[in-house]
């Protein structure tokens, strides 16, 4: 088996033309730039300084995407019917394009760019897209899967209808690749489901709201309970009539974060929906949770014969994700979030034939089994869950490893943006260099305040989704779809009053109740975390002399106001 991962892992050299097989000469750089390291010789950004590296990292990013990527023959930005583009020719790849796990990626990280800088157009980008794919790439609704999103498509193809299994079979290399005509993955009706939602969530226009509903009753209408071989949904179907092409993929927790923001919201059939949450709920803790057989997502990858054969850390990562986010749902959320995070560091950041899993102190993974090349976007998003899981248990041991990962992962991007997907002459793919990058880092930040820029205030982290932000001098207001959410801050001053709804909100041990808390980080900035219940729309006042009633800062009661108030004092006198 290994010398047979050994070889497939050759294969992105021999089909893909960009792709170089030769290791870096030099062991002193990564991806070609000089590796920067601390006093005790582990891996930092190259980025420097180290503070701005991340936040750096994702808006020159997202920069790229907006303005830099070309336009192509057929009138579109590349990324509406390619999956990338060579960061030297800029030509783009005739390789399948996955329009509808694209969409969801780049609507999220769009939604945490809008909250992180105020620029609301930052929404635009995926909405053009997913506006794109209603008009262009849904199924009919006559079909046994009708009035939903393809997941693939033909490279440069204007419709999207499935992905040609045999588009690139030239002398029986590179067969059976591809979805197949008019074949879709339901784990993507689900991923999409909700991104339409969350685009109904900012804009308020409903019909993004009807698509999110469709993707659900469709899952719904056809969940199943499975086995060891058959998921509640198939990895790939037949749209038209319903025939599975392959039975096994394990990734239900798409589908379920859909079921349960419509289920919260009280939208469409909630019977249907919780019946089907539950079934695939149940299958997930028997089968994948128990064997680790956490395979079938990636659409250019043949059918597999076997659940084993190909696992791949998305799923478990995006699980694991999904458990510390939601610990509620899960009584041994700790017990499994730990398991995935192990079993991807285990089997994904583990010595390859090509390369080392570990350089310079920092754990590095492969996305599948069949892919076995060290990856930007993966050992970001091993990062952005390492960092969660140390914000939910304060292991600070989960917490380096998520500083080292991710200082790893910047090395992708050349620091115009440009990101490459792996080292050495990587190709830039709109995943895994952007939609499935670039939201690693603010969700890293969101995990970890002390990781965004000092001096400067963002929202870095909400429950909800932020309709509207305004930055100013002065204050800091905002609008969430949800009147009952949660919101992390970094801010470069104090804060004063905490207004939602114009209610003033009070100083709180935590955030079990309504109110805020705030902790003191380097320099002169502050974290301030805020539950608000009442009201979706929070004004933070920043004028100097307008502080509120102290600081939840890890003291409690009057010693640690009292501590706080000492602390401003100190910092005032030095400013002056």
């Amino acid at each position: 088996m290994r010398h047979l991962v050994g070889l497939l892992g050759l294969l992105p050299c021999l089909l893909v033309p960009s792709v170089s097989c030769a290791e870096e000469s030099d062991p002193r750089s990564l991806a070609g730039k000089p590796v920067v390291l601390d006093s005790s010789g582990k891996l930092l950004s190259w980025m420097q300084p180290q503070e701005t590296a991340y936040s750096r990292t994702a808006l020159t990013a997202w920069e790229f995407l907006n303005t830099r990527v070309p336009t192509e023959a057929n009138g579109l930005k590349t990324y509406f019917t390619y999956p990338g583009f060579s960061p030297v020719s800029r030509v783009a790849f005739q390789w399948l394009h996955h329009p509808a796990g694209l969409n969801a990626m780049l609507l999220e990280t769009a939604l945490a760019i809008h909250a992180y800088t105020g620029d609301r157009s930052a929404v635009e980008l995926p909405r053009s897209l997913m506006d794109y794919q209603l008009e262009h790439g849904m199924t009919p609704s006559g079909w046994v899967w009708g009035n939903v999103p393809f997941s693939s498509s033909m490279p440069g193809a204007t419709t999207f209808q499935g992905g040609d299994d045999a588009w690139a079979c030239e002398g029986g290399t590179n067969c059976g690749r591809g979805d197949g005509l008019g074949v879709l993955e339901p784990d993507k009706v689900g991923e999409s489901g909700l991104a339409y939602l969350r685009l109904f969530q900012v804009t308020g226009e409903v019909r993004y709201r009807d698509v999110a509903i469709a993707c659900a009753d469709a899952l719904a209408a056809h969940v199943r309970p499975g086995d060891a071989l058959k998921s509640p949904w198939p990895m790939r179907v037949r749209a038209e009539t319903g025939e599975v092409r392959e039975e096994y993929g394990a990734n239900v927790i798409g589908p379920i974060r859909l079921f349960d923001e419509l289920l919260r919201l009280r939208l469409g059939d909630s019977r249907a929906y919780l019946e089907a949450r539950q079934t695939a709920w149940t299958w997930m803790m028997r089968v994948p949770m128990s064997n680790n057989h956490w395979s079938g997502y990636f659409e250019d990858i043949p059918i597999m014969s076997s659940p084993d054969q190909n696992p791949n850390q998305y799923i478990a990562l995006e699980t694991a994700r999904y458990l510390l986010q939601r610990p509620d749902l899960d009584v041994k959320w700790k017990e499994h979030a730990k398991q995935l995070l192990d079993f991807s560091e285990r089997v994904f950041a583990a010595d390859t034939e090509t390369e080392k899993g570990l350089q310079w102190g920092a754990q590095v993974l492969t996305e599948q089994l069949f892919f076995p090349f060290k990856m930007g976007s993966h050992t970001a998003r091993y990062a952005s869950v390492n960092a969660l899981w140390s914000d939910r248990t304060g292991d600070t041991a989960a917490k380096e490893k998520a500083f080292r990962s991710f200082n790893w992962a910047t090395y992708m991007n050349d620091g115009t943006g440009l990101v490459s997907t792996w080292v050495g002459e990587g190709d830039t793919w709109f995943t895994d260099g952007y939609g499935d990058y670039i939201r690693h880092y603010l969700s890293g930040m969101a995990a970890v305040p002390e990781w965004a820029p000092p001096g400067e205030s963002h929202l870095l982290g909400t429950s909800s989704v932020v309709k509207h932000i305004s930055y100013g001098a002065e204050e800091i207001s905002y609008s969430t779809f949800e009147a009952d959410a949660t919101e992390v801050l970094r801010l470069d001053t104090r804060p004063g009053r905490i207004l939602a709804g114009g209610r003033e909100l009070q100083l709180v041990k935590d955030l079990s109740q309504e109110g805020y808390t705030l902790r003191p980080l380097d320099a002169d900035d502050f974290e301030l975390r805020i539950h608000h219940a009442g009201s979706g729309d929070v004004t933070i006042d920043l004028r100097p002399g307008s502080e509120g009633q102290g600081c939840g800062c890890g003291a409690s009661g009057a010693q640690g106001a009292g501590a706080l108030a000492l602390l401003v004092l100190l910092r005032r006198r030095a400013r002056a």
